[in-house]
């Protein structure tokens, strides 16, 4: 028997070149505001009026909740009535020291007058100081009644109402204000891929990141049109996930990303 075969096999061939491969690393991760402040009453008093749009943008300096002024404005009232009070204790004292001066050198009072009257010249000095610190607080915290945004940003629901008593005991959490543009993504990436990236270049440990270009798919599988870069890798490794933190920041001019997002970043290992 004589076997047949089948035609000869098709043998492509291409010339063999040389070139640099992109070596990427893929991170999961959230975005987070570029900058997160708490808005928090700084007095205790009702809370009087709220005067903004939740979710919307504020800018720094917009009062958005005033507290009630009236008990600030009589202790102010209060305070500044002691001071008076003490600083005529202190005229008088003062008087009482310029009169028995001379009087001593001439023996028409004792000596221990005109030491009383210094002593009550120093307490009165004290007891003004004392009465002009509480004049002071007491207008610094006359203007903690208006509630201003501390920075320009997106600023989020709100969780007390006006009607309700703040700051008794603590300073009350009101609402949160972000900043957006830019926007930080917080990854991490496991120990193992760390010490394959610190290894190609031990000496960069600790130097400000150069890793830029960064491109992020959102959830929706869609790619971010703007690229970002890293601006901080954490301190430590985490005992509990056995990550290290990275911090990438992006553009953010059409405030599409908002806090809580999630997506993967593409970073750039090296080229090989």
């Amino acid at each position: 028997r004589v076997a047949v075969g089948g035609p000869p096999p098709e043998v492509y061939v291409t010339e063999v070149v040389q070139r640099d491969v992109r070596v990427y690393l893929e991170v999961v991760g959230q975005t987070t505001g570029f900058q997160d402040t708490e808005l928090r009453a700084r007095v205790e008093g009702f809370l009087e009026s709220m005067s903004f749009r939740e979710g919307s943008f504020v800018s720094r300096g917009t009062v958005l909740y005033t507290i009630d002024r009236k008990p600030l404005e009589a202790a102010l009232a209060q305070a500044r009535a002691d001071q008076v009070a003490a600083e005529a204790r202190l005229a008088k004292a003062t008087n009482d020291v310029n009169r028995y001066t001379p009087l001593v050198a001439k023996q028409a009072v004792s000596q221990r007058e005109l030491d009383d009257a210094r002593a009550e010249q120093d307490a009165g000095r004290a007891q003004v100081e004392a009465a002009k610190a509480v004049v002071d607080r007491t207008t610094l915290d006359l203007g903690y009644t208006n509630v201003a945004a501390p920075i320009s940003g997106l600023v989020g629901a709100t969780l007390v109402k006006p009607g309700n008593l703040v700051g008794r005991g603590q300073n009350t959490l009101l609402t949160t204000i972000s900043q957006i543009d830019p926007i930080l993504f917080r990854a991490g990436i496991t120990e193992a891929d760390y010490l394959k990236v610190a290894r190609r270049d031990p000496s960069r440990s600790g130097a400000e990141p150069q890793a830029a270009d960064i491109q992020l798919t959102l959830s929706d599988g869609t790619v971010y049109p703007h690229t970002g870069k890293v601006v901080v890798v954490d301190r430590a490794v985490d005992a509990s996930t056995g990550t290290l933190g990275l911090q990438i920041e992006f553009p953010n001019p059409d405030k599409v990303l908002r806090p809580g997002q999630y997506g993967r970043a593409r970073l750039l290992v090296e080229n090989k």
